[in-house]
């Protein structure tokens, strides 16, 4: 180098964008008409947050369920964990992804509800979606009123029986 001359070194920073997930919380309650050939709007307010692979799939009490593909994988690992045997595993796996389909939605943003899962969750003309959490429940039956004193005993159950690290706010 001769003199007078600086040295330049160029840095080239590059941007990297990190993924971050934000969970997601499914909540509200939506009644939806169910046409004649089985096909029900799903609420705005949940299917924005359905990603591609979600899936539909029996659950309790004659309800279906919605599962992202997420907590789909949970779901299928508690059957797959709790079965005492090879041959109940196999058992219990037949009934849950057996009776499983993907959640494809049209481009009217309904979903096509089996002439198998209508019969399975007793649904004919009205579908009730309630959001829970981590997936979608839909169902026929409408929810229990909201009855003040019931829910004041399950919220008195609930933080009775929880950690003190969550103080209830009454």
């Amino acid at each position: 180098m001769s003199s007078g001359e600086t040295d330049v070194t160029t840095v080239r920073l590059e941007q990297t964008q990190v993924e971050t997930r934000v969970p997601v919380m499914f909540c509200g309650t939506y009644r939806h008409h169910v046409d004649d050939k089985g096909r029900v709007a799903i609420p705005a307010q949940l299917r924005r947050f359905l990603p591609e692979g979600s899936v539909v799939a029996p659950g309790p009490e004659r309800r279906l369920m919605i599962w992202p593909p997420d907590e789909w994988t949970v779901q299928k690992e508690l059957f797959r964990r709790t079965a005492e045997t090879p041959a109940q595993e196999r058992r219990f796996m037949r009934k849950l992804t057996g009776n499983t389909y993907p959640f494809e939605v049209d481009a009217q943003g309904r979903l096509l509800l089996s002439a198998h899962h209508r019969a399975f969750a007793q649904i004919v003309d009205m579908a009730v979606f309630v959001g829970l959490d981590t997936g979608v429940e839909i169902s026929a039956d409408e929810p229990s009123d909201l009855d003040p004193d019931d829910f004041t005993r399950t919220w008195d159950l609930v933080h009775q029986r929880g950690t003190s690290a969550s103080p209830s706010p009454a």
